[in-house]
């Protein structure tokens, strides 16, 4: 499928054979688009996420030892310690059993707090909910800068605008001083935290340990948090898939807090998360390739400075692959896969792909369990309309009903 972005002449594609020619087999003919990057970059600098070639492997390789399979079990416990304090705040703000509360957002502030601890190893902020207002800010503001056909100047006198300004200071703020801070105790060495692995594999260099730090802050809790919101309005619209995660998690944890090995013996609640991430994945397009050279894509001919875009919401609701597709039916993730390779692509595909998809499965099979062995979603007619931004989330929020247990 083609169509015109303004000047620019892009190409949709959806089969996993065109993914797989254009994310894997060849990748190197692609680099993200550059109108995206530059909007990115005006707060995250020369991150991990806009960076490409040489500069991209080079910085991949510093960030991964971040995310090693050792370091997991430290980041799994903050979490599961952040989601036990959030359900005793909910808890001890109640006097009934029942609670009503915009779950999207509370989902978001918790992801927050939980990145800050496993970023930063450092408390939540005071400030938090003003710092998810910022992040969603820029998440606004770096799809519509994007998408328009005209860049305005930042000085204009304009509200969009101050609320950018405002945004990046208050995130620029955050970021840099818990980086000063983690570069002042020099524990990066042996430090658990992500922070600390930053700072001693980028060598104590501020702007790159700031760069990458403030992209995988924004990136990482925006997926989370979002994930997490569609997982339980999944639960609460469809009860039988309630019940049978709430069965698992009884019978395997009993009252115990789950932890990243236990994960292994939930196979239930694994296959119900990635059943939330094949209908509502949250990173429902992933990021526009800009190629660099002329290219053919399994039969399809790029010229250079064409656009190429892959949109894992609708390849994932494509019955070629998946029977009935529009059904939410964790069970089809409890047998061997029957859909091609790279026709499920949450977290994308190929040299690219997010380099923090392990921690944030982990973060958010713990998360979920840990509350719902608190608190049970009341049952939702349906499922709320999906809004196509940053991410995927809730359109309007997520207003809730739960019951304390």
């Amino acid at each position: 499928m083609t169509l015109r972005l303004g000047p620019f002449k892009s190409h949709l594609f959806f089969h996993p054979d065109h993914i797989e020619a254009l994310l894997a087999r060849n990748s190197q003919s692609f680099i993200r688009f550059k109108k995206l990057t530059k909007v990115v970059r005006q707060w995250n600098g020369n991150s991990l996420l806009v960076e490409e070639g040489d500069g991209w492997r080079v910085r991949r390789r510093k960030v991964l030892p971040a995310f090693q399979t050792r370091r997991l079990p430290a980041y799994g416990k903050a979490a599961v310690l952040e989601a036990e304090q959030l359900c005793r705040s909910m808890r001890g703000a109640h006097v009934s059993d029942t609670l009503s509360f915009d779950t999207d957002a509370v989902m978001a502030k918790l992801t927050l707090d939980i990145a800050t601890r496993t970023l930063f190893g450092a408390p939540p902020r005071k400030n938090g909910f003003e710092i998810e207002r910022a992040i969603q800010i820029l998440s606004d503001t770096a799809f519509s800068e994007s998408t328009s056909p005209v860049s305005l100047p930042d000085w204009l006198p304009f509200k969009r605008k101050r609320q950018k300004r405002w945004a990046m200071q208050v995130m620029d703020d955050l970021v840099s001083g818990l980086v000063r801070a983690g570069i002042d105790r020099q524990e990066g060495a042996n430090s658990t935290d992500l922070l600390g692995s930053l700072i001693e594999h980028h060598q104590g260099d501020f702007t790159e340990i700031r760069d990458d730090v403030m992209s995988l802050l924004i990136a990482g809790h925006e997926t989370s948090g979002a994930l997490l919101s569609w997982f339980f309005a999944c639960l609460a619209v469809f009860p039988d898939c309630l019940t049978s995660v709430l069965g698992e998690l009884r019978q395997v944890l009993g009252g115990t807090s789950p932890t990243p090995e236990a994960l292994s013996d939930l196979p239930i609640l694994r296959a119900t998360i990635n059943e939330t991430l094949r209908l509502y994945p949250p990173a429902y397009t992933l990021f526009l390739r800009e190629a660099v050279e002329p290219v053919d894509i399994n039969g399809v001919n790029l010229a250079r400075g064409e656009l190429a875009q892959i949109v894992p919401y609708t390849t994932h609701r494509d019955p070629r692959f998946f029977p009935d597709p529009d059904n939410f039916d964790p069970t089809r993730f409890l047998k061997e896969p029957t859909w091609p390779q790279f026709s499920y692509l949450p977290f994308g595909a190929g040299p690219r792909v997010c380099i923090g998809q392990n921690f944030g499965l982990m973060e958010s099979c713990l998360v979920a369990a840990t509350i719902l062995q608190r608190m049970s979603p009341l049952p939702m007619k349906s499922i709320p309309t999906p809004s196509a931004k940053f991410s995927l989330r809730p359109s309007g929020g997520l207003e809730m009903n739960w019951r304390l247990v």
